[in-house]
This record gives C-alpha cells, structure tokens and sequence, in this order.
C-alpha cells in the first residue's frame, strides 16, 4: 500500500469521524430545518466525543447579533433559541466546539400573497400582473404559464420586473393589450425545499364596449320621444276637429236665431 493512498484513506477517515462527532436536533442529519415566522425556533448541538465542551453559535460564519433580546444562548443543554423568528432569521447557523463544527441550513417555505381569480382589461391598455413572494428563503425562482403552456418571456410587449428582494419576474407587464392575451395565467414559484402557485383569468374588452351601453340608452330615449312626439300629434288633430265642429254649430244656432227675429219682425 502506498504511502500517498494511506494519507488519502487516513483524511477521509478523519474526516469522516470530525464530520459525525456533533450531532444536532434536525430530523435527518444535514437537511436543515424549517423556519415558520411567528414562532420559536430551537437549534441544538451535542459534541459526542467531549459532551461538556461549550458551543458557540454563528449565523452565516459571523457572530451572532448580541443585542438582539429575541435570541438567546442556553449553555446547559447547547441550544439556540429565537422567538418570534423573522423571515431574516434564515441562514447558515455553525455551531463550534474546539475543532468540530456543523452547520445546521434553517430556511423557510415559498408564500405568495392572494391574487384576484379574473380581471377585466380594456384593449390597448397594459396588463400588470403581480406574482408577490411573500416568503421564502433560499430566494426562490418565478416561472410563468399561459394556459398551461410557457409565457414567452422574449415577447418585445412583455416587460419583466423584480421584488425588493431581488427575485425576478415577481411582476410582468404586457403592453398594448391584445384580445388573443385572454388567458389564464400562472406563476409558479419554487426554492430548494418547496413551491406554490397562484392562477389569474384575463380578459381583453372592446375598447368601446364601454360605449355600447351609452349609445343604448341615447338610442331608447330617441325612440320614446319619437313616440311621444307622435302619439301627441295624433291626439291634438281630433281635439282641433271637434272644436272647429263646435264652432260650426255655434255660428248657424247664431245665424238661425237671427233668422227667426227678422220673420217675427215681419209679422209685426
């Protein structure tokens, strides 16, 4: 046996027994844990080969921020605990003792906020639609679906946008809306450890079918003045008629009266 392939075999083996002297509380060694905001979060390391070595904690290879009264280091039982953990409570946590360590990924699941089912877009307007990442970390990743097929994203009317955070197409701008953009669209958002997704229907609209219904009611009221218009014609006609006759009659009653006093003159 070489001496070169001792010294690989003896590292490994080294490594192997360094690697398996600290065991933590994850339930399966190396996975991590999973952070819910709002709640306590309980990290724990135990040094097998020297059981009262004392432990220190970093978070991310650096110190932990000790004015922070929501973390707390118990020493009796080498944990850490953090109440009422933050989404930025995530990260890479070592625990040390003399020359072990390991490290324990506490990260948290994909959240993405309530979306409207359908919205109503005027043709020719900008169709915005928001994919808000509410948590999740390791920063998680966007993808896009039209009606169950990939969003071409290279589209020129298509403009992308990320969050605070820095996780990109968490909002997409289609510009000009067209009435082949009706469709349902999905965002699908994903990290290491889990996904979710959130559906919204578009539909495109006449730019003028906001007009239909006005030029409707215009287009009723013309029609009942015009039958106002002639159903008043109709009954002023007969009401001219039967005054004139009226005034007929009048004149001969006059006409006969007269008639008679000049016979009965006569007479005289």
């Amino acid at each position: 046996m070489s001496v070169l392939y001792k010294f690989v075999l003896l590292s490994v083996l080294s490594f192997c027994i360094s690697a398996s002297a600290i065991i933590t509380n994850e339930e399966d060694q190396g996975e991590g844990v999973i952070l819910t905001p709002g709640q306590t979060l309980v990290l724990q390391c135990n040094d097998t080969d020297n059981p009262s070595a004392k432990i220190e904690w970093l978070k991310n290879g650096l110190s932990l921020n000790a004015t922070d009264e929501r973390i707390k280091e118990e020493m009796s039982n080498n944990s850490l605990v953090i109440k009422d953990t933050l989404e930025s409570d995530c990260g890479n946590y070592t625990c040390k003792s003399a020359n072990q360590e390991a490290i324990i990924p506490v990260r948290s699941i994909v959240k993405i906020a309530h979306v409207d089912y359908s919205r109503n877009v005027v043709q020719n307007q900008n169709i915005v639609l928001l994919c808000n990442v509410t948590q999740g970390t390791p920063l998680p990743t966007v993808q896009w679906r039209k009606d169950n097929e990939p969003l071409n994203m290279s589209d020129p009317r298509i403009t992308v946008k990320a969050d605070l955070r820095g996780v990109e197409a968490t909002e997409i701008i289609i510009s000009d809306a067209r009435f082949e953009d009706r469709a349902q669209y999905t965002c699908i958002v994903t990290n290491e450890i889990s996904s979710a997704n959130a559906t919204i229907l578009v539909r495109v609209k006449d730019k003028y079918a906001a007009l239909w219904p006005f030029l409707g009611i215009c287009a009723e009221v013309a029609v009942l003045c015009t039958i106002i218009f002639i159903y008043e014609k109709r009954r002023q006609k007969p009401d001219f008629d039967e005054s004139e006759t009226e005034h007929n009659t009048e004149n001969k009653s006059v006409a006969d009266q007269d008639e008679k006093n000049r016979d009965v003159r006569q007479r005289k």
